[in-house]
């Protein structure tokens, strides 16, 4: 699965993903994470700042879901794949001083690497009903400026 050049822009413009993994017991669970970036066309890489469900979760089992979706537009994409979690060492130093790069400021207690399987758009049904992108921006700015 090659992550694009058109998915690596999409994703760092959001820059929150919502990472799902399996606790022990086999239930979901649910995570964002603010510092989610395109590492190569294989590869997401993600700065665990307050996770530690999640990394546990991932030492269990190193399988997730990562949901990176624009709010406004309702579109987006899942990604699939195994995860590697790093805290110490020589390349996790270099993924810190990636996302670092990238405008990461928080304290990045560990980084994990998903080796993307699987990627597939997703898409709100609004545009089943005909609406064009502008539209459904143009609603959901209305929403949020409301609030």
């Amino acid at each position: 699965m090659e992550l694009t050049s058109e998915i690596e822009k999409f994703v760092a413009d959001q820059r929150l993903g919502f990472l799902a993994t399996v606790c022990p017991d086999g239930t979901p669970n649910l995570s964002p994470k603010g510092l989610t970036f395109v590492l190569n066309e294989r590869q997401i890489v993600i700065g665990e700042i307050r996770s530690p469900g999640t990394v546990s979760n991932l030492l269990h089992q190193p399988v997730a879901e990562l949901n990176v979706v624009d709010h406004f537009s309702r579109k987006g994409f899942r990604f699939k794949g195994e995860c590697v979690v790093l805290a110490e060492g020589k390349m996790f130093e270099q993924l810190v001083e990636f996302l670092r790069s990238k405008g990461a400021v928080s304290d990045i207690n560990s980084v994990i690497v998903m080796d993307v399987s699987s990627s597939m758009p997703l898409v709100s049904p609004a545009y089943d009903q005909g609406l064009s992108e502008l539209e459904v921006r143009s609603q959901w700015k209305d929403h949020y400026s409301q609030t």
